[in-house]
């Protein structure tokens, strides 16, 4: 399964010394090389996939989830960040930020505060929001999602693959909703009709 939100137009662009470095594959040097090779890892670490709500509510489990789908590709996959980055929040707060988040789902699906898709896309926009490891967050944000959408019974969030739009106008769509929730938390409309497209 292809994310439709990846960019790949950009796949002769070279990858920096510092990336480099950090790379288990030896051959990546490029984009296009890197996405192959995490959407193979990806591919794999997800194929048969489908924890139980317990598991996806626990800091721990999603930690492994992003070394599953990283880990033959990154070394720091599965490790929290630890230096400041533009998006996210700061990287000493993101182990107890992550516990609440797990906290919070937990009290939102036994109290019935949302219908059961509309906690899965608060989920996954607090995800995002955390920004937990160097990169790969918004893939993980979204298979975590569709994964927790799916041991609440419902189906997989397809995130924009049933629309007509270019990757480039799918991303665009989605940090549009993205951003209108990180305004209003209570603004999560956009988003969630996203990920239902």
């Amino acid at each position: 399964m292809s994310d439709p939100l990846v960019p790949i137009g950009d796949g002769l662009t070279s990858i920096s010394p510092d990336e480099q470095a950090e790379l288990i594959p030896t051959y990546i040097a490029n984009r296009g090389e890197l996405f192959a090779a995490e959407q193979a890892n990806i591919a794999h670490a997800t194929l048969h996939l489908s924890p139980g709500l317990d598991e996806l509510v626990d800091d721990h489990y999603l930690r492994r989830l992003h070394l599953a789908m990283f880990g033959q590709v990154w070394r720091w996959a599965g490790r929290y960040r630890r230096r400041e980055t533009n998006l996210g929040i700061d990287p000493t707060a993101i182990p107890v930020a992550l516990r609440d988040l797990c906290q919070d789902v937990q009290t939102w699906i036994e109290g019935e505060t949302f219908e059961p898709d509309e906690s899965t896309v608060r989920f996954h926009h607090r995800l995002v929001q955390i920004h937990a490891f160097v990169n790969g967050n918004g893939r993980h944000g979204r298979i975590a999602a569709s994964l927790m959408a799916r041991a609440l019974g419902r189906p997989s969030f397809s995130w924009g693959a049933d629309l007509d739009d270019t990757t480039e106008e799918l991303r665009s769509k989605y940090l549009t909703a993205l951003r209108r929730a990180d305004v209003d938390r209570d603004d999560i409309g956009a988003l969630l009709e996203f990920a239902r497209s």
